[in-house]
């Protein structure tokens, strides 16, 4: 089952809300998934979903506020090989009834792509309650294993900047995008995404969202820091292969003999330890001096190498 799956099937399990946060969510939840057919001025609806759970939500919701037992079908999706659920409401006033309180439809019966932000989502319960129904219709949300994405599609351009400014009222930083003739409203923000499932009431998924962010921030870490480490290591490794080829150049066509008693000295540490670091070379010289000193003669072995090379016509 997918972590967005996941996320839905427990929102469906929340207890009953008050009768205005169910209206809220039946209304965002209706209208990421209702479909109207009129025939003769009579209205029937249907709703069509992927989820059992959600479609039981819809039935438990639609029953509390106008106890209506809508009617439930099931049909076998051949091109993605799973269930399409549908609750259907076939008579009339019951319809009309339902898209009256939902405000899918004015007074004057005409249906509305937007038009929530009164009197359906005044309070901020009511807001959470519209936000999960919207997320219940058409929300989805990525395996935060692979990448921090939460998006909810719309076929109106209206609704999708209706749900933006709901989301954003909680600065959740949502933002809207249009693909192809549909409209999506994202967040890409992992701390957000963990705040609004927080929000709608997804505790233990937003939990489990929580868990694999740590992990994965610990992952990172480790990477970073042994990447680090490597890099250091190798460039450490290629400055002391370089010192030494220097050296023995010298060795063979100068002669220990001709360096000064400090690069001699540092000379003879440096093919002695070829894998010291410039801090443990320092500590075995017989007068002190700072990692920048070493550093420093190891350098001007490296220049007296490459004028050797000069002169010899080896460059």
């Amino acid at each position: 089952m997918s972590f967005s799956s996941t996320a839905k099937n427990e929102l469906c399990r929340m207890g009953p809300a008050k009768p205005c946060c169910q209206t809220a969510e039946l209304s965002a939840l209706l209208h990421m998934t209702l479909s109207v057919s009129i025939s003769g001025g009579k209205y029937t609806l249907r709703m069509d979903t992927e989820s059992a759970a959600v479609a039981r939500r819809a039935f438990t919701l639609i029953k509390n506020l106008f106890s209506i037992h809508a009617q439930i079908e099931m049909r076998q999706n051949h091109l993605k090989r799973n269930h399409i659920y549908s609750l259907v409401i076939q008579d009339h006033e019951e319809a009309l009834a339902v898209l009256k309180k939902t405000q899918l439809i004015n007074k004057d019966n005409i249906f509305k792509s937007a038009g929530f932000r009164d009197a359906l989502v005044s309070r901020r319960c009511c807001k959470t309650a519209f936000l999960r129904g919207a997320f219940l219709g058409g929300g989805s949300l990525a395996n935060p294993e692979k990448m921090y994405h939460l998006e909810f599609v719309s076929s109106t351009e209206d609704f999708a900047e209706e749900l933006l400014k709901i989301l954003n009222a909680f600065k959740l930083n949502a933002k809207i995008t249009q693909r192809k003739s549909q409209y999506v409203v994202y967040l890409k923000e992992g701390d957000k995404i963990s705040q609004f499932l927080s929000l709608i009431g997804a505790h233990a998924s937003m939990l489990d969202f929580e868990n694999i962010r740590v992990m994965k921030e610990m992952r990172n870490n480790v990477n970073r820091t042994v990447n680090c480490e490597t890099a250091n290591l190798s460039k450490t490794v290629n400055a002391a292969l370089r010192q030494i080829e220097s050296i023995v150049y010298i060795k063979n066509h100068l002669g220990f003999d001709k360096l000064n008693p400090q690069l001699r000295e540092i000379a003879e540490l440096r093919i002695n330890n070829p894998e010291a670091s410039l801090e443990e070379l320092k500590e075995q010289l017989s007068e002190p001096v700072g990692k920048s000193g070493v550093n420093h003669r190891l350098r001007k072995l490296n220049e007296i190498a490459g004028d050797l090379k000069k002169e010899k016509g080896e460059f």
